[in-house]
């Protein structure tokens, strides 16, 4: 979950009139979402490395067994990882 500090309080919403609410103005309020975004953007790759670690071994053994089970521990640790790494809404990566 994103968060972000202004005057010394951590906050997680990111819209326009919350953060107006608080007394952000527009270059405050640009700089906060700019950074939402990036670290958003830096997700894709983490989510990368953490399908070829975790979930890839857990596939091919789902392969080999064809078992229901190992089926599910794969799509168990897919949906995991794509929890822990959200994507930007706006990109074709979320799949």
């Amino acid at each position: 979950m994103f968060t972000y500090i202004y005057k010394g309080a951590s906050h997680s919403n990111t819209s326009s009139e919350y953060m107006q609410n608080l007394g952000m103005d527009q270059e405050q309020i640009d700089s906060v979402l700019n950074q939402q975004q990036f670290e958003l953007s830096q997700n894709v790759q983490k989510r990368q490395a953490a399908y070829k670690a975790e979930s890839d071994p857990l596939y091919m053994e789902a392969q080999y067994d064809g078992t229901p089970e190992s089926l599910q521990k794969w799509q168990e640790k897919v949906a995991e990882i794509k929890a822990r790494y959200r994507l930007p809404e706006n990109t074709d990566d979320n799949a």
